[in-house]
């Protein structure tokens, strides 16, 4: 019967082993923090996205694979080598449109438009006019950009670049508006462009119960950033859409609650509390992201610069009766080979490893001496792969007395 408490300890030992022999240079952390940032991108997209059961199972694979890489499982490592270029494929086509979103956050580092929250009076003004479109059940949609460039997934629309006031919402959603159907594009202070249409949400079960008008803001939701307000023309409600979700709001005080936490996240004003606040939030996204490329560094990069090298090494004996001398012994050198990354050979160049040989008990004649791990002074961050020969065959004879 396995004993699986024995296992677990010795799978433990061998891992804090491990550990122990890992040394990280500067190229390796900053190695590390890029793999770890390009990581928590994902992580953020994938979140948003509300794919995270797929990333999980994605992750769950990997896992076996390093699994079985550092037990040396060889037929897992098999399957999932013969599979890998497969399974690339399958998440390229899974996740074509979370790939895309990612390379276009990676695009806008660095980007982010500055001042582009509105004023608190523009947020008044918009609630104000989303309170009298709803209470006189006028259909609208106003869409607020967040980071992501928005502008590839709009269609028509009237370039504006109008101040916002509650007269000019209103009547560009009256129906006697020829482009009252469409949406409005509001940047900072102004409305940038009116009567656009918006691309359809794929989740048509969260708005079957409402109208096109829904599933438009919902649709955009779902594959930017934007923050959507959309008041039913049947109904007189207002609902929001933003990161694929959707919601109804009982009243205007909870929307501009809503779009101050909305601007707040996508543009925060400089200072240390909203530092404190995103790592708060944040906190174990950034763990989750460490740990990941940690991992895949030990997986990928560092086992993959181990090397081996042989040394020759001479025996010394140590632990002998004072009354006996070590005649004769063969061989003369024991082959070690050593395992390793470069920088960590460097420690043996100056001063190469011995061999001490403790012959403590042994009496005259010829013995056949066992080479042990102990017997070999060598760094810690060094693995010793194998000692050849591992017997070395020592003759003691006594000591003649010069008397």
């Amino acid at each position: 019967m396995l004993n699986f408490a024995s296992i677990s300890q010795t799978a433990l030992k061998s891992f804090l082993t491990f550990a122990q022999k890992i040394t990280l240079g500067y190229g390796d952390i900053l190695d590390i923090a890029i793999v770890a940032l390009l990581i928590f991108f994902v992580l953020t997209l994938f979140k948003k996205t509300r794919s995270m059961p797929i990333l999980f199972g994605i992750l769950l694979l990997v896992f076996l694979y390093a699994f079985s890489a550092f037990l040396k499982l060889r037929l897992t490592q098999t399957i999932f080598n013969a599979l890998f270029g497969v399974f690339l494929i399958i998440i390229a086509v899974v996740f074509q449109k979370e790939l895309r979103r990612f390379f276009e956050l990676i695009g806008v580092i660095g980007l982010k438009r500055k001042f582009y929250t509105p004023s608190e009076g523009a947020f008044k003004t918009i609630t104000r006019a989303v309170e009298y479109l709803a209470k006189n059940k006028m259909g609208a949609i106003i869409v607020f950009p967040g980071n992501e460039n928005i502008d590839r997934h709009l269609e028509g629309g009237i370039k504006l670049e109008g101040k916002v006031s509650r007269p000019l919402i209103l009547s560009l959603f009256d129906s006697s508006s020829p482009g009252h159907d469409g949406a409005i594009i509001v940047e900072k202070d102004r409305i940038r462009k009116f009567a656009v249409h918006l691309p359809f949400a794929e989740n048509t079960e969260a708005v079957r119960r409402y109208g096109t008008r829904h599933r438009a803001a919902l649709g955009l939701a779902e594959i930017t950033d934007a923050f959507v307000i959309v008041v039913s023309e049947e109904k007189g409600t207002i609902s929001i859409a933003n990161n694929k979700r959707f919601e109804t709001i009982l009243n205007t005080n909870e929307l501009e609650k809503l779009l101050h936490n909305f601007f707040e996240a996508k543009f925060p004003q400089k200072g240390f509390y909203n530092f404190q606040k995103w790592l708060k939030d944040n906190i174990w996204t950034i763990l989750s992201s460490l740990a990941i490329a940690s991992s895949l560094w030990l997986l990928f990069t560092y086992q993959a610069s181990v090397i081996q090298r042989k040394y020759a090494l001479p025996l010394q004996f140590k632990g002998l009766n004072p009354e006996y001398i070590v005649e004769d012994y063969n061989p003369e050198d024991i082959v070690i080979i050593f395992s390793g990354r470069e920088s960590d050979f460097k420690l043996i160049e100056n001063q190469m490893p011995k061999i001490s040989v403790d012959l403590s008990g042994v009496d005259l004649g010829w013995h056949n001496v066992v080479i042990k791990k102990d017997f070999i002074a060598f760094p810690s961050v060094l693995t010793l792969v194998k000692i050849e020969p591992e017997i070395v065959k020592v003759r003691l004879v006594k000591l003649q007395s010069t008397d």
